[in-house]
């Protein structure tokens, strides 16, 4: 291998490196006098004033970068990013700077400086910077013109939003690049990987002095100046390729920011329905910021500011390893890309999207309690029912026909000659058990059980009526199957439909409350309790009946050592009385509320632990009182 082609990575790497580790102590004496200052309050987490705009040492690095990959008498290498496009690149990178700057020193309106934003990603599709093509699909002028620049939007954006904590963004950007120029390596293109890692030695040489404690803050000049050049860079290398890990690839790479920034979108987006329905008609704003992103529910969580930004530098690189696989294993892709996910998925729902759940829950049974239901809860239920016949019919018979061959007849006849029997009769069961104008929200188990039988009866007449229509010869396990088949799927999805708003406000609390905008005026409460009176005391609670306004529940403590681990009615048992000294420090109770009867023993065992701890204790129970009434 030539010499040249050893050098020249760590040549590129080192003057980014340099020239962000020598200008930025030099912006920082100058951001001083300038007043270039970031002075905590609101949602800061930094307790004292510190210099901000330390983006322009990232700008400074990565163009001296791109100067040594480009004005160096290198030998010619492949890419498809050349200096022509760097021409174009620097009065793009200039005008992000001015706007971040002006933002920094001076404070703009959210909706000026997202137009700034997109006026930018305007201007880089002029300047032929853009995506024109995704998986080897030449784009629409008119969808390649949007789809720049909401591109733009998003990265700027999302790196923007998730640069909360010293070093946070500047590190994950960091691991992306290097991420995304591995990947390039690996499909020959070596001139792109220059840019990338050029890049990265900019950000490495600023984090220097942007780590935990931080001298110097990114500020807008810096989140938006990265986010830029990382949108603009994926969509102008051999990232755009024809195989399914080439758009894979970047995307991952930024998972963590667009993740920070979807949820975003989605809570905001929720808070806003809600406070549209309000009493008090106050709106909240899309883009009004909150405490809430990833980073702000690690710090609530009791992590450092190094560890917050370490946990989410290790996610950044699990993402951008799997996107390198997918790179790696081509032919694969599309699996690696499913697992990753399936794996996704399942942390997001289980332990980070809670919040936006929780809000999407109370959106929901806020649309199923308005006042002007009955009728129309009339209308979707009678509507659901017959959907759920339709296709559970349908399915059915797809299954049943397509395993014995092609279809005989036309599927449309077949559907009209079956629905009287399939799916009206078993309908006017159901009607008959009052199945669509029950009061669904406050059912119990012997409501449910009737719809099951409802249901069943119904599946036994329509099976009843196909056997006396029977043709001769014709096989009466076929029907036999086809209408386990068919009720098997219509009985659970009939039920389903009628219990979402029971589910829905379960799920609402798992695995926990949404955190109150002022933590400091809400109590955080255990309840303990057994039986019927603690599940009538956590049902008041979901169905929006305000016990306590303050109270929020942070588990439930039982006798039944059975339960610990289980959920009832979607809060958590956490353990027994016994448990209650470590549970009131570890989860920094406030409020115990005990449910129901207390017996003389566990009257003791709160009297031994809960004097000192400062706990208050309330007693819920629920009584019948004889009231007199008057002589006539």
């Amino acid at each position: 291998m030539p010499l040249e082609a050893i050098l020249k990575y760590p040549l590129v790497v080192a003057a980014g490196l340099l020239a962000a580790l020598a200008v930025t102590p030099l912006w920082c004496r100058l951001a001083l006098r300038l007043g270039f200052i970031d002075r905590p309050g609101g949602r800061k987490i930094h307790s004292e004033p510190r210099p901000v705009g330390g983006g322009v040492a990232v700008f400074a690095g990565f163009h001296m970068a791109c100067a040594a990959v480009f004005l160096l008498p290198w030998q010619p290498f492949a890419g498809q990013i050349s200096i022509e496009w760097w021409l174009r690149f620097i009065p793009l990178s200039v005008g992000v700077l001015v706007l971040g700057l002006f933002d920094d020193r001076f404070g703009m309106k959210p909706w000026v400086k997202l137009a700034g934003q997109a006026a930018l990603g305007l201007a880089a599709y002029a300047l032929h910077i853009r995506i024109q093509n995704v998986l080897g699909m030449h784009l629409p002028e008119w969808v390649d013109f949007c789809g720049t620049i909401l591109w733009f939007l998003t990265i700027m954006n999302a790196v923007n939003l998730i640069d909360g904590v010293d070093g946070l963004a500047t590190g994950i950007a960091l691991i992306a690049a290097v991420g995304i120029g591995i990947s390039l390596l690996f499909r020959h293109m070596p001139g792109d990987v220059l840019l990338f890692l050029g890049f990265a030695g900019a950000c490495l040489g600023f984090l220097r002095y942007n780590f935990f404690p931080a001298s110097v803050f990114l500020g807008d000049t810096g989140s938006l100046f990265i986010g830029f050049t990382l949108a603009a860079l994926t969509i102008s290398t051999s990232s755009k390729g024809p195989a399914v890990a080439a758009i894979g690839m970047p995307m991952l790479a930024v998972g963590v920011p667009l993740f920070d920034s979807a949820l975003a979108v989605w809570r905001r987006s929720m808070r806003r329905v809600l406070s549209s329905a309000g009493e008090s008609g106050a709106r909240v704003a899309i883009d009004q910021a909150d405490a809430e992103h990833l980073h702000h529910r690690l710090l609530r969580q009791g992590r450092r500011h190094d560890q917050v930004a370490w946990i989410l530098y290790a996610a950044t690189a699990l993402l951008a390893l799997t996107g390198i696989l997918t790179t790696v294993f081509n032919d694969k892709a599309l699996g690696i890309l499913a697992i990753a996910f399936v794996v996704t998925a399942y942390v997001v729902v289980r332990h980070l999207s809670w919040i936006e759940l929780r809000d999407t829950g109370e959106v929901v049974l806020q649309g199923l309690v308005r006042p002007v239901r009955r009728n129309l809860s009339l209308l979707f239920y009678i509507s659901a029912d017959l959907l759920i016949l339709n296709i559970a019919w349908l399915i059915s018979t797809l299954l049943i026909e397509l395993q014995s061959g092609p279809l005989d007849a036309n599927l449309k006849t077949v559907w009209l000659k079956s629905v009287p029997g399939d799916v009206v009769l078993p309908f006017l069961v159901l009607l008959g058990f009052r199945s669509c104008s029950q009061a669904w929200s406050l059912a119990g188990v012997v409501e449910y059980a009737s719809l099951g039988v409802a249901g069943l009866l119904g599946g036994v007449l329509a099976c009843a009526i196909n056997l006396l229509h029977l043709q001769a010869g014709a096989a009466p396990w076929n029907v036999l199957v086809h209408k386990l088949i068919l009720f098997g799927l219509a009985i659970p999805c009939l039920i389903g439909v009628r219990g979402f708003f029971r589910i829905v406000q379960e799920l609402m609390n798992r695995p926990g409350r949404r955190s109150p905008a002022d933590p400091e005026s809400h109590l955080r409460t255990l309840v303990a309790g057994d039986g019927a009176d603690l599940k009538l005391y956590l049902r008041r609670r979901t169905s929006g009946i305000a016990l306590n306004e303050n109270a929020v529940i942070a588990g439930v403590i039982s006798s039944d050592d059975a339960l610990r681990g289980h959920y009832v009615c979607g809060f958590n048992v956490l353990g027994s009385l016994d448990d209650l000294p470590v549970l009131i420090h570890q989860r920094n109770i406030h409020r115990l509320v005990w449910v129901g009867a207390m017996s003389a023993n566990e009257q003791s065992a709160l009297h031994r632990h809960l004097p000192g701890t400062g706990v208050k204790l309330a007693h819920w129970r629920v009584i019948e009182d004889v009231l007199e009434l008057p002589e006539l």
